[in-house]
């Protein structure tokens, strides 16, 4: 059996992903594992794939409701079994949505209240319209990016909600301004490097309504030697095994 074949196992929790648009990967566990999400009492895991982030934050938030949507049905199948299979399987939901439609034609009723939105939405635009695939699909901004998340989601979150996502570090500056015009402000940002010494990668930002001071942090993967440093041990310890 392929490596993509088994499970992904974290300490409290496995994730099957061989099916799923996107498989587990850094950015993502970065983000579950960094969101703000210790007050929320319900989140919206956007483009869920095979659910990693919404079993991270239903594993760091013992109380929280979370709704995990993707387009992708093989994803949302994934996902469902997922979460069925976690301890938290009550407090979790894997639902076929496109995202783009619910902030546009949901009702408030239905959609609207969110404390929390959490997302590693697509962000690698090569201008192709028709992906082959259906990873190329998550990973091509074809419904879905980071700015569309932050103007379509301003729209849906409670008082004091907030938006957590992940997007190339190049893509700062641009999605600040998207945000100011959709009444956001950023209140928290992680710049993520691979190794020490090396350009910037990503960067993780939090928005809110709310004004704030932005807390900015930094975060190297890996040592000049190849060791991760203290600093990812210590973010991502509740987690992986070999932390």
């Amino acid at each position: 059996m392929g490596r993509s074949n088994q499970p992904f196992r974290f300490k409290q929790f496995e994730v099957c992903h061989s099916r799923s648009s996107m498989k587990v990967g850094v950015d993502a566990v970065v983000l579950g594992a960094w969101a703000d999400i210790e007050s929320a009492n319900n989140i919206l895991d956007v483009g869920c794939g095979c659910g990693v982030i919404a079993l991270m934050c239903a594993q760091r938030n013992p109380s929280v409701i979370i709704t995990a949507i993707d387009i992708d049905y093989s994803s949302v199948a994934e996902a469902s079994y997922n979460f069925e299979m976690s301890p938290w399987s009550e407090r979790l939901c894997a639902k076929a949505e496109n995202f783009m439609e619910l902030s546009c034609c949901g009702s408030k009723n239905d959609f609207y209240g969110y404390d929390y939105i959490i997302s590693n939405p697509p962000y690698f635009d090569s201008g192709i319209d028709n992906p082959d695939s259906v990873r190329l699909k998550a990973r091509h901004q074809y419904e879905l990016s980071p700015a569309s998340l932050i103007r379509h989601g301003a729209t849906m979150l409670n008082k004091g909600g907030k938006i957590g996502l992940v997007a190339p570090f190049e893509q700062y500056d641009k999605l600040i301004t998207e945000g100011k015009v959709s009444g956001l402000n950023v209140v928290r940002s992680l710049v993520m490097t691979g190794r020490e010494g090396r350009t910037p990668k990503r960067i993780f930002m939090e928005f809110s309504h709310e004004l704030s001071d932005e807390v900015k942090e930094i975060l190297t993967i890996e040592s000049s030697d190849g060791s991760f440093t203290e600093q990812y041990r210590t973010l991502c310890k509740e987690f992986y095994l070999k932390f």
